[in-house]
């Protein structure tokens, strides 16, 4: 929007390294998948979040297919993921030519509940040689994707355990959650691979691209070649396998380079935001903001507020009406059409979440009068 009084839900914010490191691509002419900033935002990335091995790749979506297929799912196998969740995830299961299964949402940290999914286990599944298998429909289920939804850290420990205790391959979907703890260690970094997006309106952005981690050698070589259209030999250009055009550009990567510099002062801001909307939302009665748990250092890429009633839609008018960008969760994945017939649980947390909740905006491009406006703008709507 051109309003230049416009407040926006989460937008870009360059205001370190950005242009020069460009322009020093423009100057090189390494503008492509190739050149130093794409070695070095791995490297960086790598290094900020603990993990030994990074690989940028073109989206979030391209990290999270990579990761279900090197993560050894196959075809018409289930995966366990969260309803209430941005469709990438669930898009990239069925790239793998696999099955969704949804489970519900906690209510503490809006992620998958280890409980709904052992509540799905004992009541649907049978386990038997290390196989867990989905009785509604004979399919083998082989892994688990856990979301960490708004920069908020899921249950860790919970879905280690399941994981383990059910043999199901393990990928955590960080695409809002850069710079997220969990009991200090990075959102990410759980599972044997983690991934990350960094779209537009993304704590740290690159215009569009991903990154995946791992701590695994084997794993880490093999997402990058499937990345580079598992090429096996770079001057015959023979390939070894179906592979995939998944790079990150060196222009891109640049970007990114001078993102993750100060990434923590992205962070410190957004917090602050949260903090003021926790302080000023806190005791108003018929509404409630949704905040981290004890353990978790959310990086609260999106502030979320909940209705005690059904007042969504007429708070996302008003809001509009006042230059002022907010918008309801995702649809729950189970409703849209290619998905409605796949398994799931009971999602009454997440049904309930989605009908009564909004995100307000929380950009590190806010100013202290912005933040003001959006405050008042709150308020109004409550005691009118």
């Amino acid at each position: 929007m051109n309003n230049q009084n416009y407040i926006s839900l989460s937008e870009p914010f360059l205001q370190g390294n950005e242009k020069k490191y460009v322009n020093e691509c423009l100057d090189s002419g390494w503008i492509s998948a190739l050149g130093k900033f794409v070695t070095d935002f791995e490297r960086n990335f790598a290094s900020y979040t603990g993990s030994q091995y990074a690989v940028a790749v073109v989206n979030g979506t391209s990290a999270l297919h990579l990761a279900l297929l090197t993560a050894g799912v196959s075809a018409n196998d289930e995966v366990f993921i969260p309803t209430l969740t941005f469709i990438a995830p669930v898009n990239a299961i069925s790239y793998a030519n696999a099955h969704p299964v949804f489970i519900d949402i906690d209510n503490k940290t809006l992620g998958i509940s280890p409980d709904a999914v052992e509540e799905f286990i004992s009541e649907n599944c049978d386990y038997k040689n290390g196989v867990l298998t989905n009785r509604l429909t004979g399919r083998k289920i082989s892994a688990i994707i856990s979301v960490h939804i708004l920069g908020h850290s899921c249950r860790m420990a919970e879905i280690r355990e399941l994981a383990e205790k059910y043999k199901l391959k393990w990928i955590e979907d960080a695409a809002e959650a850069i710079g997220t703890l969990c009991d200090g260690k990075h959102a990410g970094t759980f599972a044997e691979i983690g991934c990350f997006s960094f779209n537009g309106n993304k704590t740290l952005t690159t215009g569009g691209g991903g990154m995946l981690v791992t701590d695994n050698e084997y794993l880490a070589k093999r997402l990058r070649h499937l990345s580079t259209q598992a090429k096996s030999d770079e001057l015959y250009y023979t390939h070894d396998f179906v592979g995939y055009n998944y790079r990150m550009s060196n222009i891109q990567a640049a970007i990114g380079l001078a993102q993750l510099e100060y990434i923590e002062k992205t962070i410190a801001a957004k917090r602050e935001i949260q903090a003021r909307y926790t302080k000023e939302f806190g005791s108003i009665e018929g509404i409630s903001i949704f905040n981290e748990q004890p353990w978790c250092r959310s990086n609260c890429w999106l502030s979320l507020i909940s209705f005690t009633s059904d007042r969504r839609a007429d708070f996302i008018s008003f809001m509009q009406s006042k230059g002022i960008q907010v918008r309801p969760l995702w649809e729950l994945n189970n409703r849209h059409p290619m998905y409605k017939n796949c398994s799931h649980g009971n999602l009454s947390n997440a049904e309930n979440l989605y009908e009564k909740s909004v995100c307000i905006p929380c950009s590190q491009k806010m100013t202290m009068a912005d933040t003001d406006r959006v405050i008042a703008a709150v308020k109004s709507f409550i005691k009118a």
